[in-house]
């Protein structure tokens, strides 16, 4: 049983790109999903905010925005307090995708070409922690 109640962050300049990502998150059972259009905004909620403990299940970047502001989108997740999990989509780059760039034990950052249903689910699958079978 998958926990429907991640906190999702979705940053895209794109309206119609995160209009679509919600409606898949939706689709999928997930329903608190906050979207931002722009990096500063971004970088306020992730960087700024007042509450330590206010941190995001999953992060949902566009490459694009992170590109467009000139900031490498990995560095910024990778290690980042706020955001438990982050998965980067589009962009400029060159790698053969996808790419898992950091694996440690708390913190999973997948960079991908698009973010789709199938993605997104397989996604939040890996990063959702099993509940404890109960001996009986």
């Amino acid at each position: 049983m998958l926990d429907k109640r991640l906190r999702i962050l979705i940053a895209d300049a794109s309206a119609k790109q995160c209009a679509g990502i919600v409606r898949l998150l939706n689709g999928l059972g997930y329903f608190r999903v906050a979207a931002v259009p722009s990096f500063r905004e971004l970088a306020t909620l992730t960087h700024y905010s007042c509450e330590p403990f206010d941190n995001f299940d999953l992060l949902l970047l566009s490459g694009e925005l992170a590109f467009a502001a000139g900031v490498d989108a990995g560095a910024f997740c990778l290690g980042n307090p706020q955001i438990r999990h982050a998965l980067i989509y589009g962009g400029r780059t060159e790698q053969a995708l996808p790419v898992l760039l950091g694996a440690p034990a708390l913190q999973q950052v997948l960079w991908v070409r698009r973010a789709t249903a199938e993605i997104l689910q397989r996604f939040i699958v890996h990063i959702t922690p099993r509940p404890a079978k109960e001996d009986g």
